[in-house]
């Protein structure tokens, strides 16, 4: 075989055993709001970043969002496990504009694949579901011809986005909903009784078990059903606990929450 053939067999060869090199753009505002407001998980960063990395060689994953917001700011320590390019969208201007976050994720989009240094990127992530990014990715694909990933809040992504994409991924899984439904109502919970405890600070606040199944319920228009079967496990798992008012052998029983076992495992 000619030397030169052999060369670039090998060459080829090579490339070919390698992960291809991307980079991720995240619109953090969709994950956390979307996932938060449909099925009242929080994002799983850690677990998306490995994710990638078994496919890919990760260059770069940039997180994009308005972190002024209270809930956004507290997954800062969280990204920062993966990530230290994190690009703050928040408005100063007096006159608010809708959709900055959009904006400037995409502006810094397109200067990275027009940018002569990343000519050797192969694939373009992008987590997002607004429609928005529809013309972004279907430039990444036909005109600069690199592969595109797009992931995004189940439920919560343009169509449009979906078919200029290489391919999509949906989060989360449609497999752990029974799981990820059992999280929701317990969040419900968890926030109903945050907020009863917060709003009575100097207050005796009596929170028993079927009073909060009650207002849960009627706030969240929950089954009942799934409200108890949420409690309880709550309670199984030690997050949530009940005490008698007294030692009188009839004492009503109220609940208390170990917030700190509550946020140290992120299920607020």
């Amino acid at each position: 075989m000619n030397f030169f053939k052999v060369l670039f067999s090998k060459q080829e060869g090579s490339k070919l055993g390698q992960k291809k090199r991307a980079v991720a753009f995240v619109d953090f505002e969709h994950w956390y709001i979307s996932l938060d407001k449909l099925y009242h998980i929080r994002p799983d960063i850690k677990g998306f970043r490995d994710e990638l990395s078994d496919r890919y060689d990760i260059v770069d994953i940039a997180f994009f969002g308005d972190f002024s917001n209270p809930s956004l700011r507290a997954e800062i320590f969280n990204i920062r496990q993966v990530s230290n390019t994190i690009i703050e969208t928040q408005n100063s201007s007096a006159v608010f504009e809708k959709d900055f976050t959009d904006f400037i994720m995409l502006d810094h989009i397109y200067q990275s694949a027009i940018k002569p240094e990343n000519k050797d990127i192969d694939a373009y992530i992008l987590f997002t579901g607004d429609g928005h990014f529809s013309s972004a990715a279907s430039f990444l694909a036909t005109k600069c011809r690199k592969e595109v990933g797009v992931y995004a809040v189940r439920n919560a992504c343009s169509a449009q986005l979906v078919g200029c994409a290489t391919y999509c991924r949906l989060l989360p899984e449609e497999k752990s909903s029974t799981t990820q439904t059992d999280n929701r109502y317990e969040r419900m919970i968890l926030k109903s009784l945050k907020a009863l405890f917060e709003k009575n600070k100097n207050k005796k606040v009596r929170a028993t078990f079927w009073q909060t199944v009650e207002a849960v319920a009627k706030t969240n228009k929950a089954e009942k059903e799934a409200v108890v079967k949420a409690l309880r496990n709550l309670i199984a798992k030690g997050y949530i606990y009940q005490v008698k008012e007294s030692e009188k052998p009839d004492a009503i029983k109220i609940l208390k929450v170990n917030w700190q076992s509550v946020y140290k495992d992120r299920l607020l």
